[in-house]
This record gives structure tokens, C-alpha cells and sequence, in this order.
């Protein structure tokens, strides 16, 4: 179903509603379900109009219920993944398992961790056990739930909308709770890597918590499995550059354009 046959069935018109503003609203719908999620200044630039009107834009499609406003994005319902966290963890479940495993080094007791999102890092549990007295922050209420309940680790997480059919909370723009740790590791996941060797998210609402953690981590280790490689999603998280440690199940060198730029970055295949 189309944007416009949704504004037809929800009966609203918006405020201005010519067909300019019609034709730019169901775009916008488009974006966020494809994106999941797209911010206020994005969305203006895309379609060269004030942030003023993207917000009308976005209380009038909130109001018909066709998406969620939040602090300067928007989302659906509110976040949308692009696969819900069922489909995605029954996915490689034994690869991501090998790959979790793999971590144990980079875990010392006492050390304060970031763990981003993923259904790969939901046995993280069975490794953090091993390793007495972490501190683990994160926004992936699997990992939150199952190192709270199984292990003796301290669990901070950060707040936010939960992602529709996910576990994921999608962090709030300007919480200074994001400052709030040094992280001795940061383990993060990517939806894509592509041939530049750039890891990228689906979702911009994921990739600001990132950046700002990356800022404040001693060792940053990007944990994904072969699949993700030589793949596209539109937003930019890090670069291969600013990645101390990659743990997978392959040997990426042949997915990438120029395989020398592994070279500065220890690579730890997981079997």
C-alpha cells in the first residue's frame, strides 16, 4: 500500500495539504520503514524545506498514526527493525555463538564494557561469566536481561524507546548519560561493511549512542559474521581505520577493495 492510499484511508488531511506536501509525507513514510528510523535535519535536507515543516510534517503523521515523532526523529511505532529479533536471531545462531566465544580475551575482570546491538552478542552471558566484576553498559536489553539474571556483572542500561519487535532501545539525543563511562572495550555490531571497509546501520537512531561510545573506548572490537560483508545500508557508524580488533568467521580480504587496509587492524577468525 502506498503513503497516499494510507492518508486516504486514515481520513486526515494534513495542515498545507497541497500536493507537494502530500507527495513529500508519504516519502517520508517510505524512508522511515525502509531506514527505520530518519532524523528531523536529514529528512529536511533530502527534501529542501525548513526544519519547521518537517516537524508539521511529522505531528500531522503521527497524528494519523502512520509513524512515531521522537526528540528530532522520527520512527514507526516507535523504531522499526529491518528483521524482527526472532527472525534474526534464529540466523547464523551457531556462527554468532562461535564468534562470542572469541571475546573472552579482550574481557578483563573488572573492566567496564560497551555492548552494542545485535542478536550476536546474545550469548555473551556464558563468556562474561567467566570474567568477575564487569561493569556492562548497553542498550540491548538481551544482553541487559541474561548478564543481570546469570551472571554477577554490574548492567547499566541506557534509556530510550524500545524498537518495535526488537530489543533494541534507540537512545536519546543529548543524554549526557552517554558520557557518563570510560570504556576499557567496546564490542559493537554492523547491519553492513561494505567494499571501503565502512560499518554501517539501517537505523541513524543506533549510530549516535556509537560514535559517542567509540569516542570514549581504549579498545574498540567490531564482532560480524561473513554475511556482512561487501553489503550497503545507508548510514556511517566507523570506518576499519578507527577498529582495534575484528572478530569473524572469514576471511574478509576478498570482500574488500583494497585488502591492505587490513593490515593495521588484528583480524581474529573464530571456528
Amino acid at each position: 500500500m502506498t503513503g497516499n492510499a494510507e492518508w486516504r484511508q486514515a481520513g486526515n488531511r494534513p495542515e498545507g495539504s497541497g500536493s507537494g506536501a502530500k507527495s513529500r509525507r508519504a516519502a517520508i513514510i517510505d524512508t522511515v520503514r525502509q531506514q527505520g528510523a530518519a532524523s528531523v535535519a536529514d529528512l529536511a535536507a533530502r527534501f529542501s524545506v525548513t526544519h519547521q515543516t518537517i516537524r508539521r510534517d511529522l505531528r500531522e503523521l503521527e497524528e494519523a498514526g502512520l509513524l512515531q515523532k521522537g526528540f528530532g526523529a522520527a520512527f514507526a511505532a516507535p523504531g522499526v527493525a529491518q528483521y524482527d529479533h526472532d527472525q534474526r536471531r534464529g540466523t547464523l545462531a551457531g556462527v554468532k555463538r562461535q564468534l562470542v566465544h572469541a571475546l573472552g580475551e579482550f574481557l578483563a575482570p573488572g573492566a567496564t564494557v560497551f555492548v552494542g546491538l545485535g542478536t550476536t552478542f546474545d550469548a555473551l552471558h556464558e563468556v562474561v561469566a567467566n570474567h568477575p566484576g564487569l561493569l556492562i553498559a548497553t542498550p540491548n536489553l538481551s544482553v541487559a536481561s541474561s548478564c543481570a539474571l546469570q551472571t554477577d556483572a554490574t548492567v547499566y542500561i541506557y534509556g530510550g524507546y524500545v524498537r518495535n519487535k526488537d530489543s533494541s532501545i534507540l537512545t536519546v539525543a543529548g543524554d549526557e548519560a552517554r558520557k557518563r563511562f570510560k570504556f576499557d572495550v567496546a564490542l559493537i555490531g554492523a547491519s553492513a561493511i561494505d567494499d571501503e571497509g565502512t560499518v554501517l546501520e539501517f537505523d541513524p537512531l543506533e549510530v549516535e549512542l556509537v560514535k559517542d561510545v567509540l569516542a570514549q573506548s581504549r579498545q574498540v572490537v567490531l564482532v560480524a559474521h561473513d554475511e556482512k560483508f561487501g553489503q550497503r545500508a545507508p548510514h556511517v557508524v566507523t570506518s576499519f581505520k578507527n577498529i582495534d580488533v575484528l572478530v569473524t568467521n572469514k576471511d574478509p580480504g576478498p570482500t574488500l577493495r583494497d585488502p591492505e587496509m587490513l593490515k593495521n587492524l588484528r583480524v581474529v577468525l573464530a571456528t
